[in-house]
């Protein structure tokens, strides 16, 4: 509780006081997804992708392993992006036909939805639930068939007499602090079913999720929409003495009150020498005059995510020095940007790409301290696919895509100067080219102060 009213500015708080009056509209759901038939093809295309040979098995997450108890429930991604069902101790169970000499379709035979059965009594502290013996489970889940999680494991031997193969999910996602969850449920499934084969799911699906459907797209245009809300409002709320949590708590409330969920990644508000560090959360510094402050802050709308960069001037105003540095990485990403096409490699591979454009462009404009290039203080990856995970999975040996959103994002960042400058935008890479997601939200350093300048 200290926390929450130590230092707060006058001006904030009653900013505040007004936005929270302010009408908004709001989504027609509180949860959006795509239409059920989606998931159905998706969990159609993976029996093809597989070749039909062996059963599908995927587990949702446990309350507990979101700790759910304090943050609300967030399914497992794969399990989601396979079903659109987002309540826990869930289990899906894909079984194909038969296959045919010279079949080459494959096609579903089973696709089950295992739920828990009703705990009214846990109901009453929690709400209602869906039931697998409810009429209408199969036109609220998207599955034909739905049952109880008690009979999966009976479901799964009856099927394996057909297919002694099983395929799920034997690595754990980059990223996604899955590993625990993914290795119990192999364990799991070694032990229900000690005699299967188990083949890994992991590259189809990533395969899968890298080209995105236009229904993940139009999500991903809401949660950017939202999040470049909650930028204009922290630059019109950014100035010396205003604390760096301060302005992280208002783009959290402006993007969730347009439907947001929950923050895409924990908000980064870093100010003077915490703007060059990159994955600086602790936002518990008081910003002071001279400062620039990184503002990497972004919602997820239906599940899927944002991810904006901005970096501002404390005082409303850059210093020469600090308009310099952020000239350089403005134009590093424009060069970028404008070089997103299908065929191109995002790059730091084999192949040149985005990458290595922005890396040039940075490294031959301007120098340290010192006389020396500032390419050495570019140190991070320019960009990454963003979707059910801000860092969505994707095969980096392979080109882009028309239906692929990623993110474009050069920095510098001068320890010894306490400046740290990065610019992150959102594109959609289209047929010919590219759709930059975020161009409602200022870029050049003009434009960015005459925005500050409205506070």
């Amino acid at each position: 509780m200290q926390r929450m009213f130590r230092g707060s500015s006058p001006l904030l708080l009653l900013a505040l006081a007004f936005a929270a009056i302010e009408v908004v509209a709001l989504p027609a759901a509180a949860w959006e997804k795509e239409p059920l038939s989606v998931f159905h093809e998706r969990r159609a295309r993976l029996v093809r992708e597989t070749g039909a040979d062996g059963v599908i098995v995927l587990a949702g997450y446990r309350e507990v392993d979101v700790a759910a108890s304090v943050t609300p429930f967030r399914q497992n991604e794969n399990f989601y992006y396979l079903t659109g069902w987002n309540e826990p101790d869930a289990l899906l169970l894909v079984v194909p036909k038969s296959a045919k000499p010279g079949n080459g379709n494959p096609e579903i035979d089973k696709e089950v939805l295992f739920i828990p059965a009703h705990d009214y009594r846990q109901e009453n502290w929690t709400g209602p639930k869906l039931g697998p013996d409810d009429a209408d489970a199969p036109s609220r889940t998207g599955f034909p068939t739905v049952k109880p999680v008690a009979l999966f494991q009976s479901a799964l031997q009856e099927a394996l007499k057909t297919f002694p193969k099983i395929y799920t999910e034997l690595t754990a996602q980059p990223e996604s602090g899955e590993d625990d969850f993914q290795a119990k449920m192999v364990a799991n499934l070694r032990k229900i079913a000690p005699l299967a084969t188990l083949g890994d799911l992991r590259s189809v699906l990533t395969r899968l999720r890298m080209v995105k459907s236009p229904g993940e797209i139009a999500l991903i245009r809401k949660a950017t929409e939202a999040s470049i809300d909650a930028h204009l409002a922290a630059m019109k709320a950014v100035r010396p003495g205003v604390w760096e949590y301060e302005i992280a708590a208002l783009m959290k409330y402006e993007f969730e009150r347009r439907g947001c969920e929950w923050p895409a990644y924990p908000p980064i508000v870093g100010s003077g020498f915490f703007s060059t560090v990159l994955h600086y959360d602790q936002d518990d510094r008081q910003m002071k005059d001279g400062d620039v402050v990184v503002l990497d802050v972004a919602g997820a709308y239906g599940g899927y995510t944002s991810d904006i960069t901005r970096t501002l001037p404390v005082s409303g105003h850059f210093t020469s020095r600090q308009r310099e540095i952020y000239e350089i990485v403005l134009g590093a990403q424009n060069a970028a940007i404008a070089a997103a096409k299908p065929g191109v490699y995002l790059g730091r591979s084999s192949t040149k790409g985005l990458y290595e454009i922005a890396f040039e462009y940075l490294n031959t404009h301007g120098k340290d301290l010192h006389g020396k290039p500032l390419g050495q203080y570019f140190i991070h990856g320019l960009s990454h696919p963003i979707g059910l995970n801000v860092h969505d999975p994707m095969d980096f040996n392979q080109p882009l895509q028309p239906g692929m959103v990623v993110t474009v994002e050069p920095g510098i960042y001068i320890s010894e100067e306490k400046l740290g400058v990065r610019i992150e935008d959102d594109i959609l890479i289209t047929g010919n080219g590219y759709e930059l997601l975020t161009r409602r939200l200022p870029r050049a350093a003009d434009e960015i102060e005459k925005v500050m300048s409205e506070r």
